[in-house]
């Protein structure tokens, strides 16, 4: 399977990673992602801190969080600030 376009994300976890709702660990948990799995990268923030890796990424196609201390990006993932909103869905 090819991989997305850039920027996305490969989890490097061995156990997966969650995905929240926001970019915190206090927030739910709307998904997972399996070790080796690639998905697109919308954008980035800093939020909590995770093992000293304090960026999140916002996932491209579904409204959900990942720490960046579990994945590693291929190509620049802007800042959530300058990047466009996203199209009411609807």
């Amino acid at each position: 399977m090819p991989s997305p376009p850039k920027p996305f994300g490969t989890v490097v976890s061995d156990n997966g990673v969650n995905l929240r709702k926001y970019p915190s660990t206090d927030s739910s948990i709307v998904g997972a992602l399996s070790h080796g799995t690639e998905v697109g990268l919308r954008s980035k923030v800093n939020a909590q801190n995770i093992d000293g890796n304090s960026i999140w990424y916002l996932l491209r196609d579904k409204a959900a969080w990942v720490a960046a201390r579990h994945v590693d990006n291929t190509g620049q993932v802007p800042l959530s600030k300058d990047v466009e909103p996203a199209a009411p869905q609807g």
